[in-house]
């Protein structure tokens, strides 16, 4: 084989070369850019544990009513103390404390159940004297003082997101110290009777709570707290003839208004798509 030859054989075997490299790479698929990942939050949820700290302000309502044993005192000074020692004080004052509870959400609606314990400060007193003509020297004294308050509520409520508007109702119970006092001649013989006394009672309110982070959530609410009618007697004063005593009748309630911070665990999954 001449050389001209071999070198026309060399050119077309590079050729056909080329030619089957080209066509199989263009039956190559092309190869696509890789997605990046993407995160997405689930939607906020309110279900879950939670324990915080709350804050604010009570003012408390006392009204007493007395029942003077006419036995001692005849029927018409009897009434005429009755008539004149009723009347009402409002202990009131700084409360604060911790709640812990637990919600469920289901679509827009959320109920739950919360218990919280505060301390509370305050105390009102009232003197009466002059009580018309039949005792016009007689020092009639009542006071009370608010010390301890605790409920355990269900609460109710509607999430727009992440503000949760809620009714909330249950037991109440409270520490209180009730005092009374009767000072007969010009307050010179005086009988008094004093009790610090847990009470149980019922509450109901309205709130409104907002989570600013997955997290973290304020609340306002108000309360108003009912613990029924509380009775103690002041005994007889040593000048004051047998049957002397006054019964006298403490009929205690509470209006609450407090703002509070909430931790609550778990929060909304991140999921990767």
């Amino acid at each position: 084989m001449s050389a001209t030859k071999l070198l026309l054989s060399g050119v077309a075997l590079a050729s056909a070369l080329f030619v089957f490299q080209s066509a199989s790479a263009a039956d190559l698929p092309a190869r696509l850019p890789a997605k990046a990942p993407v995160y997405v939050a689930s939607p906020f949820s309110w279900t879950g544990f939670y324990i915080g700290a709350h804050a604010g302000y009570h003012w408390g309502s006392d009204r007493a009513s007395t029942a003077a044993n006419p036995v001692g005192w005849s029927v018409a000074g009897a009434a005429d103390i009755d008539a004149f020692t009723r009347g009402t004080v409002h202990p009131s004052g700084f409360m604060g404390g911790g709640q812990i509870g637990y919600n469920w959400q289901m679509n827009n609606f959320v109920v739950g159940i919360e218990a919280d314990a505060s301390y509370m400060g305050g105390t009102a007193s009232r003197t009466v004297t002059g009580f018309a003509v039949i005792n016009p020297a007689d020092v009639f004294r009542t006071s009370a003082e608010s010390r301890f308050f605790a409920t355990l509520r269900p609460r109710v409520g509607f999430a727009a997101d992440r503000a949760l508007f809620y009714v909330t109702g249950g037991l109440a119970v409270t520490n209180a110290k009730f005092s009374d006092s009767f000072g007969s001649f010009a307050n010179t013989s005086v009988a008094a009777i004093s009790s610090d006394t847990t009470r149980v009672g019922w509450t109901v309110g309205v709130g409104m709570e907002y989570a600013f982070t997955n997290n973290w959530s304020v609340k306002a609410e108000y309360l108003y707290a009912d613990f029924g009618n509380f009775t103690q007697s002041i005994p007889n004063c040593a000048l004051c003839g047998v049957g002397s005593e006054i019964s006298v009748t403490h009929k205690y309630t509470e209006n609450i208004g407090r703002v509070g911070l909430n931790y609550r665990f778990g929060g909304p999954v991140v999921a990767k798509y």
